[in-house]
């Protein structure tokens, strides 16, 4: 739930700030992964340099958009993870990632508020991401 009772919203919980802080951390740790690091180097660049200032952008601008924040946000998440050659494995690892950084950068409440959130999300982003490998697949 993006508000909470007392009417503030997960985003102003956060906080931007935090919220860029655990992007950039989070996706440092990222690249590093051995699973995760070589698709996110050959789609985005060298880390921190290259497309990562606008990939970082545009998933700060998403993850506002949810938590309901201000944000221009306009982006198709889905179709974004298609042709990734990503498979399940990579969700998971990108999970248990997420998880970490979020305990390391925000309070429990929000932490599990982002990965309940997360959680949820992966059940699409992985479909695409399948559904774009297979396809590649069939045409190979």
């Amino acid at each position: 739930m993006l508000l909470t009772a007392e009417g503030d919203t997960l985003f102003s919980r956060i906080g931007e700030e935090r919220l860029r802080a655990l992007l950039w951390g989070f996706y440092a740790e990222v690249v590093k992964d051995e699973l995760l690091g070589p698709v996110f180097r050959q789609r985005v660049g060298p880390f921190p340099g290259a497309g990562w200032p606008v990939h970082i952008a545009r998933l700060e601008g998403f993850w506002r958009a949810v938590t309901g924040g201000p944000s221009a946000y306009r982006g198709q998440p889905g179709p974004a993870h298609s042709n990734l050659g990503a498979q399940a494995a990579h969700f998971d690892r990108w999970l248990a990632l997420w998880e970490t950084a979020l305990a390391e950068h925000l309070n429990p409440p929000e932490a599990q508020a982002l990965l309940v959130m997360a959680s949820r999300m992966r059940v699409s982003l992985q479909r695409f991401a399948l559904a774009g490998a297979s396809l590649q697949g069939e045409t190979s």
